[in-house]
């Protein structure tokens, strides 16, 4: 169990103990640490049941104000805090070039809303057009994990 501010922290560690070289960041070995961190480590006070803790495949084209790139991203969704609880997203980033084979693909996102349905999710995910498209094809340098306010 981890607390929840400290998830950036207690996702590195895990990617680290997984085998996952965190500098580097591969597409198949790095999304698979990443959903089992989802399978295997809980977030204090982020119950399930609530929906306070989820997870997501996000993908399409963006532009932040640098340049339009396509994102590929998986997001573990928490919402914690006493009062009015906020909603923060430890997210997991390839960016690649916006190719017309990456814009055919649109946008789109899915859902695990519990760890039981994690196999599904995952094979929902790997066998994706998105995914398959993005594995072979190289990124363009931003890969990242964050974690941020979602609002």
């Amino acid at each position: 169990m981890f607390a929840p501010a400290k998830a950036l922290e207690a996702c590195r560690t895990f990617l680290i103990r997984q085998g996952v070289n965190i500098d580097v960041l591969r597409l198949p070995t790095t999304v698979a640490a990443f959903l089992e961190f989802y399978r295997d480590e809980r977030a204090d006070g982020c119950a399930l049941e609530d929906d306070s803790d989820s997870l997501l495949f996000e993908w399409g084209v963006v532009d932040w104000g640098e340049a339009e790139h396509f994102e590929l991203s998986f997001v573990r969704q928490l919402t914690f805090g006493t009062g009015m609880p906020k909603t923060w997203q430890l997210k997991l980033t390839y960016a690649y070039e916006p190719t017309q084979i990456f814009r055919a693909l649109g946008e789109g996102n899915c859902c695990c809303s519990a760890p039981e349905g994690l196999t599904e999710f995952r094979d929902a995910v790997e066998l994706s057009e998105v995914y398959c498209t993005a594995s072979r094809h190289a990124e363009i340098g931003i890969v990242s994990v964050g974690f941020n306010w979602a609002g």
